[in-house]
């Protein structure tokens, strides 16, 4: 039994350590962000997500279980939907032109707003949780087992105490598989999009390995 809880923990370090996600980051204050000591997570997902909230939650619970935590990093489940739901591809975080170029200002914009709606809702949480800031992973995902191919891209967006946002950055990856089941498929984009949120909880010094 031991050994094989050492070999599962081996392959997520592995794992973790030689993934190559394509990554854009457009707000990076480290010296801010490291004074956050008490994040709460909100997974965020489209209307017509191929998954539910919950699949999310659990398996970024476990890719997180093995580390140790040097800030304490929460998972809130049971927000409302305006806080874990955008409404239509307007209401999301990431936003590109028809050109597909990056669109930062509008991006920004979506957020504050997001904030600002959500003020009293994410005070709460704040108060009940004990916590000094929010990381809000924004995640869009797409899979065909018939095509056997599946990516995501994603947004996390870190704000303070104050709903200043400390950083923010985008990222989009696709992959090929020779995997045609469902099932599979699944549970290896979940992983996919569990480990490119460790990857950045790492770099900002937020977990470590035991």
């Amino acid at each position: 039994m031991y050994k094989k809880i050492s070999l599962i923990l081996y392959l997520i370090m592995l794992f973790v350590s030689c993934s190559n996600f394509h990554l854009t980051r457009e707000i990076n204050n480290s010296s801010a962000i490291k004074k956050i000591k008490s994040p709460g997570i909100i997974v965020r997902i489209p209307h017509n997500s191929p998954f539910p909230l919950r699949l999310f939650n659990k398996n970024l619970s476990q890719w997180l279980e093995p580390f140790e935590k040097k800030a304490i990093l929460k998972i809130l489940e049971g927000t409302s939907k305006n806080l874990y739901l955008s409404k239509a591809e307007y209401d999301r975080f990431l936003q590109f032109s028809s050109k597909n170029d990056f669109q930062y200002y509008q991006s920004l914009g979506i957020i504050t707003l997001y904030l600002n709606k959500n003020r009293e809702e994410l005070d709460t949480l704040k108060s009940e949780n004990n916590l000094d800031g929010f990381i809000i992973y924004e995640v869009d995902t797409f899979l065909s087992s018939e095509m056997q191919v599946y990516n995501f891209s994603s947004m996390i967006v870190i704000v303070d105490n104050d709903y200043k946002v400390l950083y923010m950055d985008h990222q989009f990856d696709a992959y090929d598989t020779h995997e045609i089941d469902s099932g599979a498929l699944r549970e290896n984009l979940l992983d996919e999009v569990s480990n490119r949120f460790l990857e950045l909880m790492e770099k900002v010094d937020y977990i470590r390995e035991k």
